[in-house]
């Protein structure tokens, strides 16, 4: 049996170009809220041609691993060396020290090959955002590189066995098992989107579609035809229907990664391109397709570090003006870094480019090791006290930040106030009542009252609504949390709930069904005797509050243009505003920090300072200098229960001796 050669194919080329348009279009928010599946498709590829070259080289007896993994310094280690380190030089200029840390943290992890497994730890609920993590794209070439080191021993073993035809049995069985993990990770792990064996199934549907044999092509043109104008359709509608809100990869990879092999499949040199793959041989798509590779590592630092810098969202024609750029630094990098390398012009022997690439990769990791133990410093630290101010008051109390599971209560719920005391008060939320208990215990502690904290992150603190997020799992988990802490509030123990909650954001969508599940389960508790109070949320601002702070002070910008006026704070508070005379005709007491805070600052402007640091810890998370500062919104909760219990104690028989 024949295998699928490695004669260049120009609608490969512009089967890139599609994928590499798909993605940058996707990061810059231009449309295709689905275009991360052009990373699918290159895993497709990327799977076929490295193993069409391995088995042409072994049926020619000039394959090994010294070759191979030579071509595969060439063609990735130049230009993606080169965007690091410039990525390094300009994080110096642009990072604050936090950022550039993490930046050092991303280095050292891509020198190790192990970037999709640093980014896979970080996805945690209140890790820096993703969109300013400048290398956040290299996770797609770790797991690359993590297949490279495998595939090719693989094949050889069993080449010197004689035995490819149960290599690829056995690959169809990896195949099979890497999309069962693909399926049950996306449902209930964020890993699968990272980690190799929910990706591997990818690449091992190119290097399957790499033994398919020749004739079978030749000898179907209108098959080939269909064929590839299915795959460029399943390519294609994912970018317009998929959304960050798709679980993925599992089975919302099948089409890309499908249509990517139909594609692959209809074509061969031997039996010309298919009518609907035409397009892709042109020859503006081809030269797309041919700097791919470097538009892919240069794209993404652009926005990175322009979402960084921006308060606001980049408007489109920043976004436009950024893809522009990269496209012009892309065709520079294909040309004076990529082919030289390449074809062999520079460090034209295996020794000199082996070492080369030791070294380079060694200093890579030196320098990040460096940035990550701060032995230069990013040239943004702040020179002044307020930016060292915002930055150490823009934090939050670990003590606090609890994931809680249905088993978690009622016996392992977050103790504050009066250890001695039992719990009468319990605060019902998610992350954002999890930033609001330092307020809250500073209260109970004062009027030495015991309360509790059910908290679980992106979960409503209500029965019958659970927010959809990419997870299955989590939605269950959710669901049966807030139904057993339902339950324990219930129980008699209790004697008032505040309920906390990223209220707006829930409310965005699912309005109508929030509102109906907050009157049920205001209803329920007040049903059993619980007084219900209800939080407004505190201003959600569009930037990162402690380091925008940091920034602007150290520029000696002005900071009071970072408020929110009063007329624009109603258009981002519509869902809360239309439920709180509801709330209030059931008699539910309204807890609102914004006048506090404004009366903190001294100003109609809502702002997320004052003179003594940041309120906030990111975008919406009160930090926990911003928690203390709105503790009089708490003092009458505590002090109602309080007297609440003096009451019951008076009327208490005495005991006679």
């Amino acid at each position: 049996m024949h295998t699928a050669g490695v004669d260049y194919r120009r609608d490969i080329d512009g089967l890139r170009a599609i994928a590499v348009v798909s993605v940058v279009l996707c990061h810059a928010g231009l449309g295709l809220s689905g275009g991360y599946v052009g990373v699918d498709v290159f895993f497709v590829i990327s799977g076929y041609l490295i193993t069409s070259l391995i088995l042409k080289e072994l049926e020619q007896g000039t394959f090994s691993l010294a070759g191979f993994w030579e071509r595969r310094i060439r063609r990735i280690l130049p230009a993606l060396l080169v965007v690091v380190f410039t990525t390094i030089a300009i994080g110096w200029f642009v990072l604050m020290p936090d950022a550039y840390t993490s930046l050092g943290k991303s280095v050292v992890a891509l020198a190790m090959l192990a970037s999709n497994m640093l980014f896979w730890r970080e996805t945690g609920y209140f890790q820096a955002q993703a969109e300013e993590k400048p290398l956040l794209h290299t996770w797609s070439l770790a797991v690359e590189e993590q297949f490279y080191l495998l595939v090719p021993v693989f094949f050889l073993l069993f080449a010197r066995r004689k035995n490819l035809r149960g290599a690829f049995f056995l690959l169809v069985v990896v195949s099979i098992v890497s999309f069962g993990f693909s399926i049950y990770g996306a449902r209930y792990s964020a890993s699968a989107f990272y980690l190799l064996p929910n990706r591997a199934w990818e690449l091992l549907v190119g290097a399957l579609l790499a033994r398919l044999p020749v004739n079978l092509q030749t000898a179907l043109p209108r098959a080939r035809d269909l064929a590839a104008a299915i795959g460029l359709s399943i390519i294609v509608i994912p970018c317009f229907l998929y959304d960050k809100e798709t679980r993925f990869p599992g089975l919302a990879a099948l089409p890309p990664v499908l249509g990517a092999a139909l594609v692959i499949w209809s074509g061969n040199a031997a039996a010309g391109i298919p009518r609907p793959s035409r397009l892709l041989a042109c020859r503006p798509i081809v030269f797309i397709g041919l700097i791919s590779y470097s538009l892919y590592l240069w794209h993404w630092p652009l926005f990175a570090f322009a979402n960084y810098q921006s308060i606001k969202p980049l408007a489109n024609a920043e976004r436009l003006f950024l893809v522009a750029i990269s496209f012009i630094v892309a065709i520079l990098s294909w040309r004076y870094v990529e082919r030289p390398f390449r074809s062999r012009r520079l460090l034209v022997s295996r020794r000199q480019l082996v070492a080369a690439a030791v070294l380079a990769l060694l200093g890579t990791l030196g320098i990040g090791t460096a940035q990550c133990l701060n032995v230069f410093p990013a040239r943004r630290s702040p020179s002044s006290i307020l930016p060292r101010i915002f930055a150490d008051t823009g934090q939050r109390d670990a003590r606090y930040l609890r994931e809680m599971n249905p088993s978690d209560v009622p016996g392992n719920l977050v103790r504050i106030g009066d250890a001695d005391a039992p719990a009468e008060l319990l605060v019902w939320g998610d992350s954002h009542a999890m930033s609001v208990l330092p307020a809250i215990e500073s209260a109970c502690l004062d009027a030495k009252i015991s309360a509790q904290a059910a908290t679980h992150s992106s979960t409503a603190p209500v029965i019958g609504y659970v927010f959809p997020c990419q997870c299955a799992a989590d939605e269950e988990q959710a669901a049966r949390f807030n139904a057993a802490v339902m339950e324990y509030a219930r129980s008699g123990a209790i004697r008032a709930v505040v309920l906390v909650g990223y209220w707006e954001h829930y409310g965005d969508k699912n309005g109508a069904e929030l509102s109906d599940a907050i009157s049920n389960t205001v209803g329920a508790l007040q049903a059993s005797g619980v007084c219900v109070y209800f939080m407004k949320d505190v201003p959600a601002f569009g930037f990162d509050v402690p380091r925008t702070l940091a920034r602007y002070s150290q520029n000696e910008m002005d900071l009071f243009q970072l408020g929110i006026t009063p007329t624009d704070y109603p258009a981002t508070n519509r869902f809360q505003s239309s439920i709180l005379a509801k709330l209030r005709e059931r008699g539910v007491q309204i807890l609102d920090p914004v006048p506090i805070l404004q009366a903190r600052t001294k100003s109609l402007t809502i702002l997320p300072f004052d003179s003594g640091g940041s309120f906030y810890c990111d975008k919406n998370h009160l930090s926990t200098y911003g928690a203390l500062a709105i503790k009089p919104l708490f003092v009458p909760v505590v002090a109602a229960i309080a007297g609440q219990r003096a009451k019951v104690a008076q009327r208490a028989p005495s005991s006679v001796n």
